[in-house]
């Protein structure tokens, strides 16, 4: 029986994508689970799929919002009387493409979510684990954690590496303390995060050009990186574990298999729609630079 029976488990981030699959799987195992959204309608979108699944409760809270953050812990635990696991699932990639081409404020957006969210939630939920001295902390890594290039990603990729720093430097200074600590790589995911990419500049137009292929050869649903966290978290007795679902061999993998989907006419290539920008460039107006962007051509390509 999985050690995550019963568990209270808080998932930020989780009224869609690799959160809702995460909250899926925690209650098919037997988990009370509170999914966060930024909206109320996200929310209540969310907890009408969920809810035939098992006890949850949604709560709207920001993480870049330090007292929503806050009044999140105190919530849940008013609702279900204490809190196992967290997962500090939120957070996004907004676009993508070469470092000099991105937007400051693309970047920025990017680290106050997934970076600054990060280190509020875990503030707040320490508050309360540490003196229990129990419960776990989820930490979802991604693209750029083990401090690979991640172009055209590569702001993305390097929030990402942030987080693993974070994570490992945290483990350090909790170690003894009887808290838990997870970091988890789900590896390439077919959610809306990456069949609706935001594409900047020519130069990453032009590294997209195969992009159907690979997300059909290293792309998977959410709800496979979903089970195997369930797995990880009920199976770890260390204080201190990484998992990362992207092995060396995945693509040979990969490749075999859509080879034999080829061969036997029984695959196909994930629908996706990437939205085509041309590259941030700062405006001069008289002799002092805005950092406004310049007009901007938008276009789409549809693959269905």
């Amino acid at each position: 029986m999985s050690t995550i029976k019963d568990k209270v488990v808080v998932i930020t981030g989780s009224t869609r994508g690799f959160g809702f699959a995460n909250a899926e799987s925690m209650l098919e195992a037997g988990a009370t689970v509170a999914i966060t959204g930024r909206s109320q309608k996200a929310v209540e979108g969310a907890l009408s799929r969920l809810q035939p699944k098992g006890r949850v409760s949604g709560f709207v809270m920001d993480v870049r919002e330090e007292d929503q953050v806050y009044k999140l812990v105190e919530d849940v635990i008013q609702e279900f009387g204490h809190i196992d696991i967290w997962v500090n699932n939120a957070g996004y990639s907004n676009a993508a493409g070469m470092m000099l081409d991105m937007n400051p404020q693309d970047a920025l957006d990017m680290f106050m979510s997934n970076d600054l969210g990060v280190l509020q939630c875990t503030q707040a939920i320490m508050r309360y684990m540490l003196p229990q001295k129990q419960g776990m902390l989820v930490n979802i890594y991604g693209n750029g954690s083990f401090l690979r290039p991640a172009s055209p990603t590569g702001l993305y990729g390097a929030t990402k590496a942030w987080i693993t720093s974070f994570t490992r430097s945290l483990a350090t200074e909790l170690k003894g303390s009887g808290i838990q600590i997870l970091g988890f790589s789900p590896g390439m995911m077919t959610t809306d995060m990456l069949t609706s990419p935001r594409v900047v500049g020519e130069k990453a137009r032009k590294q997209m050009e195969n992009f159907g292929f690979v997300l059909r050869f290293l792309g998977k649903p959410a709800e496979a990186a979903a089970k195997q966290l369930v797995k990880a978290i009920g199976s770890q007795r260390k204080d201190f574990v990484e998992i990362q679902m992207f092995k060396p061999w995945t693509p040979l993998f990969g490749l075999i298999r859509v080879g034999w989907e080829n061969l036997t006419k029984t695959g196909k290539t994930p629908e996706f729609a990437i939205t085509y920008e041309p590259a941030y460039e700062y405006r001069e107006e008289g002799e002092k630079w805005t950092g406004k962007q310049v007009d901007r051509e938008i276009s789409t390509q549809v693959n269905k």
